[in-house]
């Protein structure tokens, strides 16, 4: 199929962005990478009136700062796996970029379209929750920041206004010794996940002074689970109480059953992965400098 009729204009500022979202509101849509809006509007699952090209807006650069990353909203996927700084002080970034799709998506898709599209099972929009980020959401004349959590309504819906358009993403870093793991299952490597989970463990010594961990697939958003976070304070993280862990987090979730899996195997992947990604966090916590 085709996409039906549409005006395209690319926009040459954010400020000029905005403006175009204010005039056209709902009948606009963004296009960054295009990697999701493209195909969803050749099979007329999306038919803006207007097309925004925001494409080559000086919006692509990662800048690190003290307990902080900040990427601009055209970061590219490929750039959070190259990124040498990044690579050095949160690896974890790197690790989950790989499991985006395929090399082709991963050159053209952005970090802030993954966010704006808010697929309940991507990668980007799970570590955004993970390392307890924010968004920047720029209007007409004003810029406001949104939490993560706050962020994610449902399945491909945000707290985005029609007039608003992320300009970067932040997200926050440990202070001390700390480790991270992503993991995902996918039928066929670059497939969507069946399920995935994200986790960072802070340790003094053999203790975990900190713990968090986000799961994809159990929800129509990114969850964190609190509850199993909290209880791996001040233990330390042997393989028992990674799969308690893992158990609690999975089993405080509905989970949802479809075509591809069912809600109990789902849970199973959930529980898991949780152990596995817990137990390499805590020891790459140890290994850290």
């Amino acid at each position: 199929m085709k996409p039906s009729a549409f005006k395209y204009v690319r926009a040459g500022s954010v400020e000029h962005a905005c403006a175009l979202l204010a005039e056209h509101g709902e009948d606009a849509r963004l296009l960054a990478g295009g990697q999701s809006l493209v195909a969803m509007m050749n099979l007329r699952l999306a038919r803006p009136s207007v097309l925004i090209d925001i494409g080559r807006l000086a919006l692509a650069d990662i800048a690190i700062g003290t307990g902080s990353v900040r990427l601009g909203a055209l970061t590219r996927h490929r750039m959070l796996i190259e990124h040498l700084g990044l690579r050095r002080m949160a690896p974890v970034f790197g690790e989950t970029a790989r499991y985006i799709a395929h090399p082709t998506i991963r050159n053209h898709g952005t970090a802030g379209g993954s966010v704006a599209h808010a697929d309940p099972t991507a990668e980007i929009p799970g570590l955004l929750v993970l390392l307890d980020g924010h968004v920047d959401a720029a209007s007409q004349g004003s810029v406001r920041q949104i939490q993560g959590r706050e962020l994610f309504r449902g399945a491909f819906s945000t707290s985005l206004k029609p007039q608003e358009m992320i300009s970067a993403l932040h997200f926050r870093i440990p202070a001390g010794r700390w480790g991270g793991n992503f993991l995902e299952l996918a039928e066929r490597v670059g497939d969507f996940a069946l399920a995935a989970v994200g986790a960072v463990v802070e340790r003094d010594g053999e203790q975990v002074t900190g713990a968090r961990i986000v799961l994809l697939g159990a929800e129509s958003v990114p969850v964190r689970a609190s509850a199993a976070e909290a209880s791996l304070v001040g233990e330390r993280l042997t393989e028992s109480v990674a799969a308690q862990a893992g158990a609690a987090a999975a089993a405080a979730q509905r989970c949802y059953g479809d075509v591809r899996a069912s809600a109990g195997y789902r849970r199973h992947l959930l529980s898991e992965l949780t152990r596995r990604a817990l137990l390499t966090a805590y020891a790459r916590a140890g290994a850290a400098a």
